[in-house]
């Protein structure tokens, strides 16, 4: 194999950025009255480094994964602590405020996932902070490293070519263990090893204008290689009879990057997809599009997590909130938050008094949607109570919220959900 590049080694590379950062610390963080803290971060394992002191002298040290690197956030994994088998806990360093934040929750088993319900959250202060790392040439080094890979393919290339002896005569079919250049009746121009009349590696150039640098078989990509369209386009990774398929990653013109699996030339399997906008996809693909479960990343730190048909988010999932705490949802809008600063506003929250099924909720019907709309009248009337004053009132804000499931209820097989409703009304 003239090209050695796995698709795991692509995502060493390219998620290895210690060449963008210094080193990158928080230390003396107040965790208590009795403990202070230092993390270092380690970007080349995606790990931090934590020592904890207490005032007696006693240093416990501990290594935490990396889940996410933002613009001035490191978020760790989610951890599970020694309180508890269901209790886990997670932190984030934010290098603009200077403060770690770590959060305690409690795991429950939701649908088809597992839910972590926050239970405390405690913020705090670091007087020595360096953050040296840059998000933004990291993902820049996605693409640069893949150049690299390219030229390195197109060297090695060169260099078994030089060991190979010229094809002779203009009958390419002839052509055996030498190194050769043809143009086909089609137009295509092949430049590279052959062996019995047939290229075995080499460069390909298209008659619309794109090239392919690889393994053939039948003239057509196979085995590993790049695929460079005209337009701009390129994929990088394991062909089968001429199409992409296998391990490999793909970068469009238009700024979307994917890395993960492939066939027939679609996205399918597992894989990870980027947005110019900044928001990603990680999850399972079918047929090129966002099918099975996964996880919606948002620019803003919030995100979703649950089932995706044909590319849509579908039925219940977890929305995780800028903080890490997390709620069972069916909307994204369930993690953002609205500015109603300078208004007259009153914050309403409601409890349903019974549980509804799953089904039932998810379709609006039967008994849930007796609930939701006794939900929505009582809306209203507290609505009225609050602005009384004026007895008029505006709605700024108004949603349903699930905020408990059931899983073994008294009577039947199907999960429940306690549902309530909250909103904001503006008094006019």
């Amino acid at each position: 194999m003239y090209i050695k590049l796995a698709f795991s080694i692509i995502f060493l590379l390219l998620f290895n950025p210690n060449a963008f950062a210094e080193s990158s610390y928080f230390k003396k963080c107040v965790i208590s009255n009795a403990v202070s803290g230092d993390y270092i971060i380690n970007i080349d394992r995606k790990v931090i480094e934590v020592t904890l002191e207490a005032v007696d002298g006693t240093i416990q040290n501990f290594t935490d994964k990396i889940k996410s690197i933002e613009k001035d956030r490191i978020i760790s994994e989610k951890i599970q602590s020694q309180k508890g088998e269901n209790i886990y806990f997670q932190y984030f360093l934010n290098a603009e405020t200077k403060t770690v934040t770590k959060l305690q929750f409690k795991k429950q088993s939701g649908i088809d996932m597992d839910l972590f319900k926050l239970n405390s959250k405690r913020e705090s202060y670091c007087s020595d902070v360096k953050s040296g790392w840059d998000k933004v040439k990291i993902e820049e080094a996605e693409i640069s490293e893949e150049q690299k890979q390219i030229l390195k393919a197109q060297e090695k290339l060169k260099e078994e070519q030089n060991k190979i002896v010229e094809c002779q005569g203009a009958d390419y079919k002839q052509w055996t263990k030498c190194k050769g250049k043809f143009k086909s009746e089609t137009g295509h121009e092949y430049d590279g090893i052959f062996s019995k009349g047939k290229i075995l590696k080499g460069i390909s150039l298209y008659p619309g204008g794109a090239k392919y640098v690889g393994e053939f078989k039948n003239y057509m990509p196979h085995g590993y290689g790049t695929f460079i369209w005209k337009n701009g386009d390129k994929y990088v990774g394991q062909w089968k009879q001429g199409k992409s398929h296998g391990d490999g990653s793909k970068v469009w013109k238009d700024g979307r990057k994917y890395f993960g699996t492939f066939e027939n030339d679609k996205l399918q399997g597992a894989g990870t997809l980027f947005y110019p906008d900044g928001k990603k996809y990680t999850g399972e693909f079918v047929n090129g599009k966002r099918h099975g479960k996964g996880t919606f990343s948002y620019p803003d730190g919030t995100a979703f997590i649950g089932n995706f048909i044909a590319g849509q988010q579908d039925g219940l999932g977890e929305c995780v909130n800028r903080d890490g705490s997390s709620l069972p949802c069916q909307s994204k809008s369930d993690t953002q938050a609205e500015n109603f600063s300078g208004k007259d506003t009153k914050n309403i929250s409601l409890v349903a008094k019974k549980w509804v099924r799953v089904s039932q909720f998810e379709s609006n019907t039967k008994k849930a949607k007796k609930v939701t709309d006794k939900l929505k009248e009582d809306f209203e009337i507290e609505a009225s109570k609050l602005c009384s004053e004026t007895g008029k009132y505006k709605v700024l804000k108004k949603r349903i919220e699930i905020l408990d499931l059931d899983e073994t209820p008294a009577y039947g097989l199907e999960t429940k959900l306690q549902i309530g409703i909250d909103g904001v009304v503006e008094c006019i």
